[in-house]
């Protein structure tokens, strides 16, 4: 239930109710009367953490693009005419289905 996200660092309670559970129930009741105003809070507080969830995705998104493409060597620069290999792997499947173009396996 409180388990931490390294992408939103958030807990999914935080993301779905805007606060952190609470660990013990109040020992003393609290006064209904004197609670302040929260119709303001409750609408600001969501839209800011919906904000800060989607820039720490977006952050997370981009470390992660970054160290993806560490790997990669650089891509390859041809030119007009150079002979390439193309893998044909996938493409035997548009002569399965019977026809002119069937071919035997």
């Amino acid at each position: 239930m409180n388990s931490w996200n390294g992408s939103t660092g958030m807990s999914m309670f935080q993301l779905k109710t805007g606060r952190s559970p609470r660990l013990l129930p109040p020992l003393t009741p609290s006064d209904i009367n004197a609670l302040p105003d929260k119709s303001a809070r409750t609408g600001i507080k969501p839209a800011s953490v919906d904000s800060l969830t989607k820039d720490s995705l977006l952050a997370s998104k981009v470390t992660q693009a970054f160290q993806a493409n560490k790997s990669r060597g650089s891509p390859g620069k041809f030119k007009v005419g150079d002979l390439v290999m193309l893998t044909t792997v996938h493409r035997r499947r548009q002569y399965a289905q019977a026809g002119q173009n069937r071919i035997a396996k």
